[in-house]
């Protein structure tokens, strides 16, 4: 798709998200002056309803792509629009390396991904915000063959749009981005070694991101 053309949807759907999450809600925002403006750059974020995608991309000050589950894209209406504002699918069930593979293109062309590395919604003890999140693997090792900075992103409270009184009630969103940082791992390192590794580092910035305010 032409760049033109996936700008002027992006930018339609990022004013429709707008409304709903400024006016509607309210969206409370920290850290967004920590956002990279140019270069590769890995968003890593909790996930907790299937808001959290258009929040994010509502709020961000520069375009994101985001790796999405592949059950989505079954529907050939579905997909061509998933497609039309950057997503593509990730099999969950399995290492996509054909995601993996077109998610460190994006970072290679300083382009803007959103990976979940929960892997689906969590919103249990086993979450980010839980404090025992379960991460999937491929993340770090994406960041890392990207070459790309990493922002953590945490969301919270937008489980509440699924109710609808609250739709009346301005309750409040909020999202935290936390400290960009770039993963290194020491020369010799074997490879089931370097993604463990990476795989701790992602969690450890994540947590820590849920302390801030």
């Amino acid at each position: 798709m032409r760049l033109g053309f996936y700008l002027l949807y992006y930018g339609v759907g990022k004013f429709l998200s707008s409304i709903i999450f400024r006016l509607i809600f309210r969206t409370h925002i920290v850290g967004r002056e920590r956002v990279p403006r140019e270069g590769g750059l890995l968003v890593v974020c909790n996930h907790i309803s299937f808001v959290d995608p258009p929040l994010l991309g509502a709020v961000m000050p520069r375009p994101v792509e985001f790796m999405t589950m592949v059950e989505l894209f079954r529907n050939p209406w579905l997909a061509k629009l998933l497609r039309t504002v950057g997503c593509f699918p990730v099999d969950r069930s399995r290492i996509d390396h054909r995601a993996a593979r077109e998610a460190i293109r994006r970072l290679r062309a300083n382009r803007c991904v959103v990976i979940f590395p929960e892997g689906g919604i969590r919103h249990t003890e086993q979450s980010v915000l839980g404090g025992e999140p379960v991460f999937k693997p491929g993340a770090g090792s994406i960041a890392l063959l990207g070459e790309a900075a990493i922002l953590p992103v945490i969301v919270r409270g937008t489980r509440k749009v699924y109710v609808g009184r609250n739709w009346l009630r301005r309750e409040t969103l909020d999202i935290t981005f936390g400290c960009p940082f770039c993963l290194w791992n020491p020369a010799g390192l074997r490879t089931e070694e370097r993604r463990r590794r990476s795989r701790e580092i992602l969690r450890e910035e994540l947590l820590k991101s849920v302390e801030l305010t």
